[in-house]
């Protein structure tokens, strides 16, 4: 069985409340950017990625002017 992740768009502002970029992140979680980009998407990508990006995310603290920023926004 071949399980696919599909992340939702609480997954694309926990990426700015970051203030990370694609290519950040998939440095970071040690994959492609087109992969990054796929599951920012929300394309479906293998449990693999999707637990590394996870990580990845996790690891970076939140910039408090970002959160705000995103906030105002909504």
């Amino acid at each position: 069985m071949n399980t696919r992740i599909v992340f939702d768009p609480e997954f694309l502002h926990a990426i700015h409340i970051r203030g990370l970029t694609i290519g950040e992140l998939a440095q970071r979680a040690r994959l492609s950017p087109a992969t990054v980009s796929a599951a920012v998407h929300g394309k479906p990508v293998n449990v693999r990625s999707a637990l590394l990006l996870a990580g990845a995310v996790a690891s970076c603290p939140v910039v408090k002017e970002l959160e705000q920023w995103a906030l105002d926004r909504t």
